[in-house]
């Protein structure tokens, strides 16, 4: 790098890409990601289907099983358990998937 009267002929290089920000904006990503997930492909659908008691109990518990999934995943998340967030995220797109 040339420094004479202040000027750079060299284009300066970014430091190395740090790995451990990537992955913890990529969990961030991934918890949003299952929220709406639960949100759109369990929630919404599973309350729009309910309409007396015997849709309820047809529906209620998938909802349900969702949220406690979506809730390991935001603990997970906490928790710093890398395999456990990813292993709850499956579950959870395989819930919605059959659903």
């Amino acid at each position: 790098m040339n420094t004479e009267m202040g000027v750079k002929t060299e284009i300066e290089r970014p430091e190395k890409l740090d790995w451990g920000q990537v992955w913890k904006i990529t969990r961030a990503v991934l918890v949003v990601w299952a929220v709406a997930v639960w949100v759109l492909l369990i929630l919404l659908p599973g309350i729009e289907q309910i309409k007396d008691m015997e849709t309820a109990t047809l529906h209620l518990p998938y909802v349900l099983m969702g949220l406690v999934l979506v809730g390991a995943v935001g603990a997970a998340h906490s928790l710093r358990a890398d395999r456990h967030l990813l292993w709850f995220l499956g579950v959870l797109l395989m819930l919605a998937g059959w659903i």
